[in-house]
């Protein structure tokens, strides 16, 4: 099994964000609202719910997996405590 489809798919995911970030900088979600036309709008508004459902979950999974990574080593159950050489 080839994982290039699934490779392929991580560069557009990286190429999308970075596209969705410039339009968030171009305009906010008012402008965009009051601006944009009328098809780019519904078919945001279509498809919208989709995407951040999988957006949520994939975000929600990552979360839980760096999250330990990110706490105090005290508090993290991965930290071990290395002994004294002998």
């Amino acid at each position: 099994m080839t994982e290039e489809p699934v490779q392929d798919a991580s560069d557009q995911l990286l190429k999308a964000i970075g596209e969705f970030e410039l339009v968030a900088e171009v305009a906010t979600p008012d402008e965009a609202a009051s601006s944009f036309d009328e098809p780019t709008l519904q078919v945001f508004w279509q498809n919208w719910p989709h995407i951040s459902s999988w957006a949520g979950a994939l975000w929600r999974r990552l979360n839980e997996n760096l999250a330990d990574a990110a706490a105090p080593e005290s508090e993290s159950e991965f930290h071990e405590v290395g002994g004294e050489g002998g």
